[in-house]
């Protein structure tokens, strides 16, 4: 894990409307892009977006973490991630992807060709508030290609019930639904949720109770298996150990994953493998991401994953950070055969909070004074 440089830029980037979730509204996302050259010349990037209340790090303590790497000799760097990777799961996932695309990994590589792209579709969010809006939303995202939708819950069960109701009627079997909770239930509200709804064309319902109440969790999908209603764990995964409890407590059907939370490319491959050693169904894709991170999501999910991904947060902010945006169409991600994308660094550049830079070759490193910004980002209390 030897490198040449290392640099880091901090981002808070505006989305085109809010995204809105059981924990509160997301407005931007608060990005860490580190890139990784090695002495071949060969450089890699990763991504760290961290949002609070899915996890426990936050931007300014994953910020001084940057700070305290790059300011560590190059030697240390690999016994650094290692002893971050439980704690700081998508800041070590930052820079072990970074040296990943580096070194070519071949999780990163896609067939096709240029005639022929990989298409990866991904969902449809429905954010629509009311039922014409709703309605609105659903007939949009339909004739736009999406053969899957997704609808947030986990505010107000009756509501939120009749909400599904509106999308379910409005869809009539053109597509299939995906309804998430984030962890926005009490275990009383989430079985009285599945009790009142109806099944049709429901893919899945995710992530009903907090992430470390399994045996509310559990309460809610005795219900669900009664109703026919497959259940998926999200926030409740974080590594292979609560794969293998969901597997052995028979909690879920489908498992979510997403490569900010595994690490490195390898080990998120290894982790879809190992759900399906375990009869379950792995779903890929993080909401909350910006282009880099969806589009090795992407190519992950061209090698492992057969049901729509959810790795549509490249879509949601105002400025991309690609030289050529990531290429989308009919609902789809397309994935070009020998195509790595371009970061713009003028963009970067202006877009950029703060950065800092190493360079093992000069020897110990000090981050340079813009590394520290003026104001770091507020903590959501």
């Amino acid at each position: 894990m030897d490198a040449v440089a290392v640099d880091a830029w901090l981002l808070k980037l505006p989305l085109e409307r809010p995204y809105r979730l059981a924990f509160g509204p997301v407005a931007e996302l608060d990005t860490v892009l580190v890139r990784v050259t090695l002495a071949s010349g060969d450089a890699g990037w990763g991504e760290a977006t961290l949002l609070t209340g899915y996890t426990d790090e936050t931007v300014a303590g994953t910020w001084t973490k940057v700070l305290e790497f790059l300011g560590e000799p190059p030697s240390r760097l690999a016994a650094l991630l290692d002893g971050h990777d439980a704690s700081h799961p998508f800041l070590t996932t930052a820079f072990r992807t970074a040296f990943e695309m580096a070194a070519g990994s071949p999780l990163l590589e896609v067939g096709g060709s240029r005639e022929a792209p990989v298409r990866v579709p991904v969902l449809g969010l429905l954010q629509g508030e009311g039922s014409g809006a709703l309605e609105s939303e659903v007939d949009r995202l339909v004739d736009a290609g999406y053969g899957t939708l997704k609808l947030k819950v986990g505010f107000d069960a009756a509501a939120d019930a009749r909400n599904v109701e509106v999308a379910q009627r409005r869809l009539a079997g053109r597509a299939r639904l995906r309804i998430d909770a984030n962890q926005g239930y009490r275990v009383a509200d989430a079985c009285a949720f599945v009790r009142g709804i109806a099944t049709e064309c429901i893919e899945l319902f995710e992530q009903p109770c907090a992430a470390g109440d399994w045996d509310s969790h559990l309460a809610v999908a005795e219900i669900a298996r009664v109703r026919g209603l497959p259940l998926m764990l999200d926030e409740s995964i974080y590594s292979l150990n609560e794969i293998e409890r969901a597997a052995a407590l028979d909690a879920a059907r489908f498992i979510k994953v997403k490569l900010m939370k595994f690490n490195s490319l390898a080990r998120l491959d290894a982790a879809i493998a190992r759900i399906g050693e375990l009869g379950m169904t792995a779903v890929l894709g993080n909401g909350v991401a910006n282009e880099l991170g969806c589009w090795m999501e992407a190519c992950v999910a061209s090698r492992r994953i057969d049901n729509a991904g959810e790795m549509n947060g490249f879509l949601k902010p105002r400025d991309k950070l690609f030289v050529q945006p990531l290429r989308f169409a009919h609902g789809a991600i397309e994935l070009i055969a020998g195509e790595t994308p371009e970061i713009d660094l003028d963009k970067l550049s202006s877009l950029a909070l703060a950065r800092a830079s190493q360079y093992p070759s000069r020897g110990r490193s000090q981050p340079p004074a813009d590394s520290i910004p003026k104001q770091l980002p507020v903590e959501a209390p």
